[in-house]
Parts: structure tokens; C-alpha cells; sequence
């Protein structure tokens, strides 16, 4: 069984590249789409009509604060109600550029939360240069669950997203000889706290040249590297990832 935990395809679809061939995840039995703000969700849901196997999450990036709907919690609060996500998310913080606007961040951040937590709902978490006012935020969930998209953090800041019930996203970033952090935490951590994503079309892993476009299917590629990096064989990754992902989206249907 194979499973892109994080990938874009509104992304995709919203630059009007509809090339049929997108969606076609002969090789996946799950992609999971993650929303970056309300106009992502009509095209999620209906890439989601087109091929079950494509499944989301809804919520607000930290990045699109600026373009929310009018009273955006309500909104997002009726569309959980209504659509029935996998997930709240992509939401976080991101303080990469030091000039953001982190108090409101944080208020969004929290909201949301407040309502994954009302509907029993895991989260798929943006955590960019802000890890550890994520992991203060969450403090106040002690029974939500979900996933760190793109960890990049401190051993320290692993085990502590662990040890609240989350596990923690690896892609193509891991695949560069230079990526030395990212190899070193993929290698060390807890097999049983990790989950592979492509973060299509961005985040390409290092055979995925310029000009080529990334795709959900190159997550059996970057479970081949994981696999090599932690010395197992690839069938057996692939029964620990479905474990781990069944672990946190119970709604898949996927037994563990």
C-alpha cells in the first residue's frame, strides 16, 4: 500500500494544467490533499468526485491569511460539517520571512484547531521556522493528532510532537547529499513516527529534474531512498507507513 500524505493537486488544477494523466495514481491507493485557503475547496471536493482515492483535508495555510473568506472560521466550520475532511489543514505558522503577521497567525492557528478538536478530526501541520510556538499551541490539545508536514527540526522537537500523538512528513527534501539534518532525523527517529509525502508539485525529490513536474507517484521513489537510509527492505516500509498513517487517519478505512 502506498499513501502521499501531503500533495497539492488543486494546486495543479488551478493553473489550469488539467492533464488527465495528473490524476491517475494507478500507483497510490490514497493521496491526501491538504487546502491552502477556501477556493481550494470546491476543487478538492471535486477531484475527490473524480477518483476516491484522492481524499483532503480542509483549512487555512498560515501563507493565505490574507485572502480568507468572510467570518472564515464559521466558513470552514460549515464545510466540515457539509464535506466530511479527512483532516484540518494545512494549518500552522510559518515565521520564515520575520515579517509576518505571527499574532494573527497564532489566533487562526488556534481557532482552527479549536474546531478539529470539536469534530475529532487529526491535522496536517505547516511548521516552518515556528516549531516551537506550534508545539506551545498544542499544548492546549492534548487529544489531537495529525502530522508535521516537512519536519526539519531538533531531535528534541521530534519527541516532543511524539509524544503528543503526532508523526512526522518526509519528502523529497531528504533526497539531496546535502540535506544532512533532514537525512540524520529520517535515519534516527522512531520508525513507527514517520510518514512519506511528495508535497507535488513543489518539493521535488533529486531525480525529478527542472523542468519535470512533481507527482504523487514519486512517493514509492522517496520510499525507496527512506528504505535504503534505514537499511529495510521496501515491502516492509510499506507495511510500517500504512501502520502509521492508519494510526492517524482512523477515517481511511485502512486497518493497522
Amino acid at each position: 500500500m502506498w499513501i502521499d500524505t501531503h500533495c497539492h493537486l488543486d494546486f495543479i488544477y488551478e493553473n489550469k494544467t488539467k492533464d488527465e494523466s495528473l490524476f491517475d495514481n494507478s500507483l497510490l491507493d490514497f493521496v491526501i490533499c491538504p487546502s491552502a485557503n477556501h477556493k481550494s475547496f470546491n476543487i478538492l471536493k471535486k477531484l475527490n468526485q473524480k477518483n476516491n482515492s484522492i481524499v483532503y483535508a480542509l483549512g487555512y495555510h498560515p501563507l493565505y491569511l490574507s485572502d480568507l473568506p468572510e467570518n472564515p472560521i464559521q466558513y470552514l466550520e460549515n464545510e466540515i460539517q457539509n464535506s466530511h475532511p479527512i483532516a484540518v489543514g494545512e494549518i500552522g505558522l510559518d515565521f520564515y520571512l520575520g515579517n509576518e503577521e505571527k499574532e494573527i497567525q497564532k489566533i487562526i492557528f488556534h481557532q482552527q484547531l479549536e474546531l478539529a478538536n470539536k469534530y475529532n478530526l487529526p491535522v496536517i501541520l505547516h511548521v516552518r521556522s515556528a516549531i516551537d510556538d506550534v508545539l506551545k499551541i498544542l499544548k492546549d490539545f492534548p487529544d489531537i493528532k495529525g502530522i508535521a508536514h516537512a519536519f526539519n527540526g531538533s531531535l528534541q522537537q521530534a519527541q516532543q510532537f511524539i509524544n503528543m500523538g503526532f508523526k512526522l512528513g518526509f519528502g523529497g527534501a531528504m533526497t539531496y547529499s546535502r540535506a544532512k539534518k533532514i537525512n540524520r532525523l529520517a535515519l534516527e527517529l522512531p520508525i513507527d513516527s514517520i510518514v512519506l509525502e511528495t508535497d507535488a508539485p513543489d518539493m521535488k525529490p533529486a531525480w525529478v529534474n527542472a523542468t519535470s513536474q512533481n507527482h504523487p507517484n514519486e512517493i514509492r521513489g522517496i520510499a525507496e531512498f527512506f528504505a535504503q537510509l534505514r537499511n529495510i527492505s521496501v515491502i516492509d516500509l510499506s507495511w510500517q507507513l500504512k501502520n502509521n498513517i492508519a494510526d492517524i487517519f482512523p477515517d481511511l478505512g485502512i486497518s493497522s
